[in-house]
């Protein structure tokens, strides 16, 4: 797997990154929830019961992943077949494959089990076996473990960050499009530029006033994005950044989550209300579709 670096690093085409999320989003459904569904050593009540802590903030995916590993098999062949068959969205290695021809970078972002992250993309397509993935490691087979190498340094709450994976290509000084689907998502779509999003993310979107795409498949934001790089709603190249940021919000102050708003060590998210009180929002008050924003 490539694993994403820490800083990431840019080419000379459009200043944009694109990060992806996983489960849900490359893949076609939530792959830790159909190994619990279908391997969990526990009934399916106390699996229900966990996901509904999660759900309504009173675990973290950190210490949900980690429970999720102690009652699935402890067989990785099992395991990794699973996970093989879950479908993933045939429309990704297009996507991907405009995203780097116009120079821009893309990277996939998942706070799941990780295991088979890479090795489903280099399934769906050998060509996705180079693009840097930021996910949680976790070895199935000789029982190290689950570790967090993109957690935050300060707050538990998450496995992988994506806050800070987001905030670390804005650091480079490029634009972020995210797309996601799920609860963890909703910390780096605060931050991002564009963000693409369905299922829960969505609702979180529709139920905070904010303006997000709502999309389906990676097809239909291919077409937006090479249509916004004709038409100016991305910068196409450096030259035209500067003019784009002034045309657009200016980066985030303000923190839905981590240590600035939950105080340092946190293991347990407080309720995300959206920024603090008087600080302005940056974004629209309607969640739109791909197609319709052309």
């Amino acid at each position: 797997m490539a694993r994403a670096p820490l800083n990431p690093v840019f080419g000379r085409g459009a200043p944009v990154s694109v990060l992806v999320d996983y489960d849900g989003t490359v893949s076609r459904r939530d792959i830790g929830d159909v190994l619990l569904a279908e391997h969990a050593r526990v009934p399916q009540a106390v699996v229900v019961a966990k996901d509904a802590d999660y759900d309504a903030g009173r675990a973290g995916s950190r210490e949900l992943m980690q429970w999720d590993m102690e009652v699935l098999p402890r067989d990785g062949d099992l395991l990794r077949a699973v996970a093989a068959s879950i479908a993933q969205d045939e429309t990704f290695p297009s996507f991907v494959s405009a995203v780097r021809e116009a120079g821009a970078t893309i990277e996939v972002v998942s706070d799941g089990l990780g295991f088979y992250v890479a090795s489903n993309l280099a399934r769906l397509d050998p060509a996705l076996a180079a693009i840097p993935v930021a996910t949680n490691e976790n070895d199935v087979d000789g029982g190290a473990g689950m570790a967090f190498p993109y957690g935050h340094p300060a707050c538990f709450v998450c496995g992988t960050c994506k806050r800070e994976r987001v905030r670390a290509h804005e650091a480079g000084g490029r634009v972020v499009v995210f797309v996601g689907d799920g609860q963890s998502d909703r910390y780096a779509a605060h931050h991002a530029d564009v963000v693409f999003a369905k299922a829960a993310l969505l609702d979180w979107a529709r139920a905070t006033g904010r303006d997000f795409l709502a999309w389906d498949r990676f097809a239909e934001i291919e077409a937006w994005f090479q249509a916004a790089l004709a038409d100016g709603r991305l910068p196409a190249t450096a030259a035209d950044l500067p003019a784009w940021r002034a045309a657009h919000r200016p980066l985030r102050p303000d923190f839905i989550c981590g240590p600035e708003a939950w105080g340092p060590g946190r293991t347990v998210p407080d309720a995300l209300h959206g920024p603090a009180a008087g600080v302005p929002r940056a974004r629209g008050a309607r969640a739109r579709s791909a197609a319709d924003d052309g």
